[in-house]
């Protein structure tokens, strides 16, 4: 009996969006907030995180198994046993082809779901708390230890370069001259800027620190608070970084200017829960980053809060069943919300729609009971020919504003403060997730032919 692999079509998104696409969608705006759970994935998950098109569902499980779920079909795609402890971390590349997970087993595994292989593991020297795939080549990676060290891993090239952030690069010259406090620091969490230079670590002190990926020097230093800070989660368009603490503060801190050799930041809101001073333990953007999500980080209830990010509002709360919350992230593209419990289970929250005829018809009325219909003078009169065709060639031979191509294409390459980025090193090695939407290949069995089927 030999596996065919057969590549289903994908009737969500049958053509690639395009950023233009992602913003006429408007989530959170066209559509209402979540309301409640309307599905549950039945696994064993610590964390889960959906791809860029939210199509699809990466969960690590706590006995050290990742699974790939798919939202239409709530099936599960891919089953990958690549560690013996809990995963504490996954991540998508940039189109969905590579799946990285991190665990306790002091392993980081890279996964291609094309062929559902390890690409490759890389083995660090204490448990892994924490990993992100870069944002544009999935041969470069983060990884954070739960020692409060955090690592740069290349792997460009055939080699394998490996890099510890260090809070300065001359530590070791100038020694004598730092405060006794800034010679050790933990490490707590740390993310890749979107534009893919910058890496920002938050320490267990408050601070924020910036280092440049290609020289690996800090840029940047800010005193956040006093408390350990948990989570970082940039925006979609990265002008915009969601800071979660022990302090029970999630900071929304805005990107004013950003550069290889200077990063400025200042605190946009401070989001809190001032009654029950709520503890959080992870924090999302909406897809348009217009909304702030935290999930509680309660012993007896499944909360999530969603916050205007403009005006700081508290805009819903969401109760779930009385389970303690591990994780929450949300969809790209529409208002949807998965969070995951402390018993393994993925719940999806959405808003229930119902139809509405107007859609179909400008003018379209739903009516509660019948009305007699007036119809007007004109309404049913055979217009001339000529006076159509007329109006038809007419409108085709109006100026049409056409948008540079060129400059869009700079304009989604683009720092978060508006400056487009010059230097586009990690393209030297680039990888090979280069298929929009990709969607895997199924696996069947079969015992006829050991063929696969594209």
């Amino acid at each position: 009996m030999s596996r065919v692999a057969v590549r289903l079509p994908n009737p969500g998104l049958t053509e690639s969006l395009t950023p233009m696409d992602s913003e006429l969608l408007d989530p959170f705006v066209a559509q209402e907030l979540p309301e409640s759970v309307t599905s549950t994935l039945d696994d064993y998950a610590s964390c889960a995180r959906f791809n860029s098109t939210g199509r699809f569902i990466a969960a690590g499980r706590a006995d050290g198994w990742a699974t790939v779920w798919d939202i239409d079909t709530q099936g599960v795609l891919r089953s990958l046993p690549g560690h013996y402890d809990k995963i504490t971390a996954v991540s998508w590349s940039r189109n969905s082809r590579f799946l990285l997970t991190a665990s306790r087993d002091w392993n980081v595994v890279l996964w291609d779901l094309e062929y559902g292989t390890r690409v490759r593991t890389i083995r660090f020297d204490s448990p892994v708390i924490g990993a992100s795939l870069h944002p544009k080549n999935c041969k470069i990676l983060l990884a954070v230890l739960s020692t409060g060290q955090c690592y740069t891993v290349d792997t460009r090239n055939g080699s394998t370069e490996r890099v510890e952030l260090q809070y300065s690069p001359n530590e070791a010259e100038d020694e004598a001259e730092q405060p006794t406090s800034r010679k050790k620091f933990s490490i707590t969490t740390a993310r890749f800027s979107p534009d893919g230079m910058l890496v920002f670590v938050g320490t267990s002190r408050g601070d924020l620190l910036v280092y440049d990926l290609r020289s690996k020097q800090l840029v940047h230093e800010e005193k956040i608070s006093n408390a350990n800070i948990k989570h970082l989660e940039f925006s979609a368009a990265g002008g915009h970084l969601a800071i979660c603490s022990s302090d029970r503060v999630v900071r929304i801190m805005k990107r004013i200017h950003a550069s290889e050799a200077q990063v400025e930041m200042e605190t946009f809101q401070k989001l809190q829960d001032r009654v029950g001073r709520t503890p959080w333990s992870s924090i999302s953007w909406s897809g348009n980053g217009d909304y702030v999500i935290a999930g509680a980080d309660h012993k007896a209830a499944h909360t999530i809060y969603i916050w205007d990010r403009v005006s700081g509002n508290l805009d819903k709360i969401l109760e779930g069943p009385k389970e303690p919350l591990l994780d929450v992230h949300c969809h790209p593209l529409k208002s949807t919300i998965c969070s995951v419990n402390t018993y393994g289970g993925i719940y999806i929250w959405s808003t229930v729609t119902t139809e509405k005829w107007g859609a179909f018809a400008a003018h379209f009325e739903e009516l509660d009971e019948n009305v007699e219909y007036v119809e007007r003078e004109d309404e049913f009169d055979i217009e001339d020919e000529e006076v159509v065709k007329k109006r038809k060639q007419d409108e085709e031979e109006q100026e049409v504003d056409i948008m540079d191509v060129s400059q869009d294409i700079r304009l989604m390459d683009q720092n978060g403060d508006g400056h487009p980025t010059q230097h586009r090193w990690f393209d030297d090695d680039p990888d090979e997730d280069d298929a929009e939407d990709y969607f895997p290949p199924i696996f069947v069995e079969s015992e006829e032919t050991d063929e696969i089927a594209r």
